[in-house]
């Protein structure tokens, strides 16, 4: 099924693949939902999730502009959050964003959030655990349906998620990432508490002091200074 900006099919190998295949010929701000992925994959090449009932969905960005574009990572975060809690009742408090780009509810990873570049093209995928969730995981993971919230239908969920993308990629383009950076950490998970970040093979400890203007998490190390983490993991201590 085709609509004016989504498409919706029953079954691909991956929702970014299908339209990075397309990006030429598809408009700016296309989305793709499907109800089952078998090559869906997370960041580090992690396989995600292909929990029927769960949201599987791409959007394509194009032309990119300044800004720079890693910077989406922090809209397409707040978007789905604004999502998740619409489609599913969820007090504010219990869906908080963990950087760079995951979402935790009552502490535990209940989606993820994986940017792909091809030329002029991005393309952002989003997975959320709505019916079901992984119970191999290596940190806790949960579903809505397992935190209580029901079960939202996949489609439900991506329209409501079209609508605040547009809107947080609005503010984006015409205010630049200050706005963004404020409301992504209204929205935070751990700020001020003590974290590891995962770098390679370098573990660092340090405390949560939030975001940069370019969106590297400040690291504030026990010995006073502050590091800024580009790319890692980072989890609770």
């Amino acid at each position: 099924m085709t609509g004016a900006n989504l498409t919706h099919l029953a079954e691909v190998g991956s929702t970014n693949d299908w339209l990075l295949a397309r990006a030429d010929t598809l408009p700016d701000g296309h989305w793709v939902l499907t109800d089952k992925q078998t090559a869906g994959r997370g960041r580090r090449g992690r396989a995600w999730n292909d929990g029927a009932g769960n949201l599987m969905a791409s959007v394509l960005v194009h032309p990119l502009a300044e800004p720079p574009a890693q910077q989406l990572s922090f809209v397409a975060a707040l978007a789905l959050r604004t999502a998740l809690v619409a489609a599913s009742g969820a007090a504010d408090a219990r869906i908080r964003l963990k950087w760079p780009n995951d979402l935790l509810l009552d502490g535990a990873k209940v989606s993820g959030i994986l940017l792909e570049r091809s030329g002029q093209h991005l393309i952002i995928g989003f997975g959320a655990n709505i019916a079901q969730h992984p119970a191999d995981t290596e940190r806790p993971a949960i579903s809505l349906a397992a935190a209580g919230l029901g079960n939202p239908a996949p489609l439900a969920v991506v329209q409501a998620l079209m609508t605040a993308f547009a809107e947080y990629r609005g503010l984006w383009e015409a205010q630049g990432f200050a706005p963004i950076r404020s409301r992504w950490l209204e929205q935070a998970a751990g700020l001020g508490e003590r974290v590891v970040a995962r770098l390679g093979t370098e573990s660092i400890e340090g405390r949560f002091d939030g975001i940069d203007a370019d969106g590297a998490l400040a690291l504030r190390l026990d010995d006073g200074s502050v590091r800024a983490i580009h790319a890692g993991e980072v989890f609770a201590l």
